[in-house]
């Protein structure tokens, strides 16, 4: 599509995301009529984001930011060397991008129906009784017609992910962590989305010329479609164009003894992408409120 290249960011905030001032201009190019019409046909360049190396099938997703109009790119991430559960679906990629903006999605096009999995996970986030699913085959559906008698964060008690909610947290051992590592890793920590385990928990990946990049764990009512901190944190990688091979520093930081521990199977993970980066861990703990 005509000039999208210098429409998209490239940082880990806004990669792989058209501002919302931007999509009627885009619209106006393209010759499209509605945003809808413009989200599914900006799916090949969401499908191109994808890293399939175990499959070769290519999805891609593209979301609208409630508020900012922004749409997002999302795609299927596959790694090579783990275990299949270590996959980040499109619409894992997609939401968590939006998260860690600040924001969430009220229509969303797919490049393929959602799976089981994808319907479970987007069904953890606030304003899913809202949220629209287009197909290229022309279906409009919401996500309740998606996913009927659904198992939601209100059958435990919860309102499901806001990401204008979070908690202040405090590394209770710096290590050898330089302040920027450290404010960024308390940042993602305060961000992360953990109801049910009450462990919160969030990666830094500091890359060869000295970038960082976070990601926060966002837990689910069904638990297996959650998305590990790790993943979250590739996930803003891919979108700022960098590859697994920068990576030279990979820090995790959770509660000490909580209820779920992300650290081993962080590690795991980085050994099969990136086998010569550092890995360390870290706790910490819930800063008192002011």
């Amino acid at each position: 599509m005509a000039d999208l290249s210098q429409m998209i960011g490239t940082s880990a905030e806004d990669g792989q995301v058209i501002p919302g001032p931007a999509v009627a201009d885009l619209m106006r190019r393209a010759g499209l009529p509605t945003v809808e019409a413009l989200m599914l046909a900006l799916l090949p360049e969401a499908q191109a984001l994808a890293r399939p190396v175990m499959s070769g099938f290519r999805v891609g997703a593209v979301g609208r930011e409630i508020g900012t109009g922004a749409l997002v790119f999302g795609a299927n991430v596959e790694f090579g060397g783990a275990p299949a559960t270590d996959t980040i679906h499109a619409e894992q990629f997609l939401f968590s991008r939006a998260y860690h903006r600040g924001a969430n999605l009220d229509l969303v096009a797919v490049s393929a129906r959602p799976c089981g999995h994808c319907r479970q996970f987007m069904a953890e986030f606030a304003g899913r009784e809202r949220l629209i699913i287009l197909d290229p085959s022309g279906d409009r559906l919401t996500l309740a017609e998606l996913l009927p008698w659904s198992f939601t964060p209100t059958d435990l008690g919860e309102s499901g992910v806001d990401p204008r909610s979070g908690s202040p947290l405090q590394l209770q051992d710096g290590g050898d962590v330089s302040a920027d590592l450290r404010a960024a890793l308390e940042a993602a920590g305060g961000r992360a989305y953990a109801p049910y385990s009450r462990a919160p928990s969030a990666v830094v990946l500091q890359l060869d010329d000295g970038a960082i990049v976070s990601g926060a764990a966002i837990e689910n009512a069904a638990y297996n479609p959650g998305l590990p901190p790790l993943q979250a944190a590739l996930i803003n990688l891919i979108a700022a164009g960098r590859d697994y091979g920068s990576i030279r520093r990979a820090v995790i930081a959770a509660p000490a003894d909580g209820a779920v521990d992300h650290a081993s199977s962080t590690r795991r993970l980085l050994g099969s992408v990136a086998p010569l980066a550092r890995c360390d861990a870290l706790t910490w703990r819930v800063a008192p409120s002011t």
